[in-house]
């Protein structure tokens, strides 16, 4: 469950936005978007040229009639409205369930970016309905790489009905692209295939010498979440990673870990002070959600309470009361912060000091 630090749409966006050095940027990103259920960032390009409503709620319709009108817009002679609509059906999350039927066959559109959208959609509404599988199993010998890749994470969001789909993803996991590979191997850990040691070989895979295929492997190790705590001492020394959308995907995936993410916190107290601010974020944001177990980074989280950059403060702020009783010494900086110029910042302290002077973390 998470804590004080996902209250905070700027940190949370933050954290997302760790999946955007991967290949398959135009299904993976999507993916992890409807996962969390919130808009695409306005101005954001995520399938070839297409964007999703910026920032546009559903709130005010009801879901039933909204997801009735996004069905019938499957059908819309223009691609990019398919597309739009089976995003946004996997935005509206659990009431959308009814487009299922729909979804899958949707992954039969003649247009590759429907078919990729729509096992997005599939995937980030983690549909465990027999139904889908037939369809998904189908888009891993897709002829667009990207859509294969989008299948087989869609898979491995399905639970153990997604069985029948194992002999397909070993075979794509044997195939050329890397990055599928690895898709691949997040859905057959899953489904507990034992036919190799696919979480070796994801943690293997940091070290390959290509950027892109190193952030797909952090991408994958954080969408198994504490299933792979084996791989954080990996993941720690990717921290020192030269590029910084490997950084970026791991230090989501720590966030992703939780507390068995502790051995990695000396390594995410060092990323405080990294030029990038998306790693700063997203590292204090793992460090809030490993815990009382980050003690260690309390130092450091007060310098980063200095940060010029008002989502960094407010992360640290967090990590520090979601440390709890560790984190007293911090008393002082967080006093302090009820000074700052961000709103914002001043009620994250105030909310954090309450939490650190009575010793009980969120």
């Amino acid at each position: 469950m998470r804590g004080m630090l996902w209250r905070d749409p700027a940190i949370r966006l933050r954290c997302e936005r760790g999946v955007r050095g991967v290949s398959s940027f135009r299904f993976v990103v999507l993916l992890a978007v409807v996962i969390a259920g919130r808009a695409i960032p306005a101005g954001s390009q995520v399938i070839s040229g297409v964007q999703a409503p910026g920032g546009a709620s559903t709130s005010g319709a009801p879901a039933p009639e909204a997801v009735k009108g996004l069905i019938a817009a499957l059908k819309d002679k223009d691609a990019k409205v398919r597309q739009t609509a089976i995003l946004s059906l996997g935005r509206i999350g659990d009431d959308a369930k009814p487009a299922v039927p729909a979804l899958v066959e949707a992954l039969k559109d003649p247009d590759v970016d429907v078919r990729g959208a729509a096992a997005v959609a599939i995937g980030g509404l983690g549909e465990d309905d027999e139904l889908v599988v037939p369809g998904l199993t189908g888009l891993l010998k897709d002829e667009d790489q990207d859509v294969r890749g989008a299948s087989a994470l869609a898979l491995s969001r399905i639970g153990q009905v997604a069985a029948p789909a194992v002999p397909a993803l070993i075979e794509l996991a044997k195939q050329e692209n890397k990055q599928n590979q690895l898709y691949a191997r997040c859905a057959l850990i899953g489904l507990g295939d034992e036919s190799e040691n696919h979480l070796a070989l994801v943690a293997e895979a940091l070290s390959d010498k290509t950027p892109q295929v190193r952030s797909t492997a952090a991408f994958v190790l954080g969408e198994l979440g504490p299933i792979a705590k084996s791989a954080v001492p990996e993941l720690a020394s990717a921290l020192r990673d030269q590029a910084v959308e490997v950084r970026q995907a791991v230090t989501r995936a720590l966030v992703e870990m939780g507390p068995d993410g502790k051995d990695a916190v000396q390594g995410l107290a060092d990323a405080l002070g990294d030029p990038d601010v998306e790693v700063r974020v997203t590292a204090a944001t793992a460090l809030g959600e490993i815990g009382p177990l980050a003690a260690a980074a309390v130092r450091k989280l007060v310098a980063a309470l200095k940060d010029k950059n008002v989502e960094v403060r407010t992360a640290a702020i967090y990590a520090l009361a979601e440390i709890g009783p560790g984190a007293r010494t911090a008393t002082p900086a967080l006093t302090e912060m009820l000074k700052d110029p961000d709103a914002g910042v001043r009620r994250a302290a105030a909310e954090a000091l309450g939490l650190v002077a009575s010793g009980q973390a969120d």
